[in-house]
């Protein structure tokens, strides 16, 4: 059997705050299901105020899969009230993120006030 042509570095910062995931190799539909369990993952604590971090600086490729993966990411972010970037993104990778608006015009953030921004557009 081959080894995975992708990995996913996570780091925490000391308070829990924010968890940086970084990509590495090939992001394909083999890496999918890695990248939903680190996604799911980050987003565990569940605490208000979290910030998650996608750092693709050294994804060499990304699918579709993997590309609706980090959308829906943004979109629990908001939901949630969470921070969520993704950051570092170039060549072909920057290119594919960009046709879905993930990457455009430099990166696309979810503050952490937008849950906060939500219910008051919703009273």
């Amino acid at each position: 059997m081959e080894d995975p042509r992708y990995e996913i570095e996570r780091t925490t910062h000391k308070t829990g705050s924010t968890v940086h995931l970084h990509l590495i190799g090939a992001f394909d539909r083999d890496a999918s299901r890695v990248l939903r369990t680190g996604m799911r993952d980050a987003f565990a604590s569940g605490r208000r105020g979290l910030r998650v971090i996608v750092d693709v600086e050294r994804a060499e490729s990304i699918g579709s899969e993997c590309i609706d993966l980090l959308m829906v990411g943004y979109t629990r972010a908001l939901r949630a009230g969470h921070g969520y970037e993704i950051s570092n993104a170039h060549g072909h990778v920057r290119q594919a993120l960009a046709l879905t608006g993930l990457v455009e015009p430099d990166t696309l953030y979810a503050p952490v006030w937008a849950d906060d921004l939500n219910r008051e557009i919703s009273a």
